[in-house]
């Protein structure tokens, strides 16, 4: 099972072979602390409890570390069961109604138009995921798959990310009456890293270095 989720590591969320050994020893390591077997999945009391044992004596870097291997490991458990599960059974007409209810739910809330289409939209996609799923059985593990889903396969930004998570609670708790705070241990998407806004002054150094002429007498 291991030696698939490292292929999964290289091959979805494109961690380096050198470094994919690591994120499945986290893994190994929770595995081995919470004795339970690599095919069951953990919950997140269970991860929380390894993770705050590695704290005492690992550097942050290493946590973040291990909390993202765990978090992917979780999806890869989720999404080979789901390849592995009962086909799909049509229930599309008990989602036409389930739109309906959040539509209704957006505008009792007096939500704009442009909210309404959007988290409409997520809806639809989430739905799409779980393949004709019975509403009724979804739960907040439901929702971390999805959420985790748009992360590794999707590769989404994490404010896109943040609108599906605001888009599928509203429907939990208004459209389904669950509570699911708590439950949601997702893997997170990936910040974006921008280019630096302000100069340092070394680096203003090497550029006005760099000029000549007209530009270089101009430079400060």
């Amino acid at each position: 099972m291991l030696q698939s989720f490292e292929q999964f590591l290289m091959d979805k969320e494109g961690v380096p072979k050198k470094n994919a050994p690591y994120y499945v020893k986290w893994v190994s390591d929770c595995y081995r602390f919470v004795d339970k077997p690599e095919t069951q999945s953990l919950t997140n009391e269970q991860t929380a409890e390894f993770l705050s044992r590695l704290t005492k004596k690992h550097e942050d870097w290493q946590v973040q570390q291990a909390d993202r291997a765990l978090r992917l490991y979780g999806y890869f458990l989720t999404r080979k069961q789901i390849s592995e599960g009962e086909p799909s059974v049509d229930n599309q007409g008990d989602w036409k109604e389930i739109e309906e209810k959040m539509r209704q739910a957006l505008r009792l809330r007096h939500r704009s138009y442009s909210t309404e289409k959007t988290y409409i939209l997520w809806l639809r996609q989430f739905q799409g995921f779980f393949d004709g799923k019975h509403h009724n059985s979804l739960d907040g593990k439901d929702l971390q798959n999805f959420l985790s889903y748009l992360a590794v396969e999707r590769k989404v930004s994490a404010s896109t990310q943040n609108q599906a998570l605001n888009a599928i609670v509203f429907l939990y708790r208004h459209v389904f009456d669950k509570n699911i705070e708590g439950e949601i241990n997702a893997v997170r998407a990936k910040q974006k890293r921008r280019l630096p806004v302000v100069l340092s002054v070394k680096e203003v150094d090497r550029i006005v270095s760099g000029m000549s002429g007209i530009n270089r007498l101009m430079a400060p």
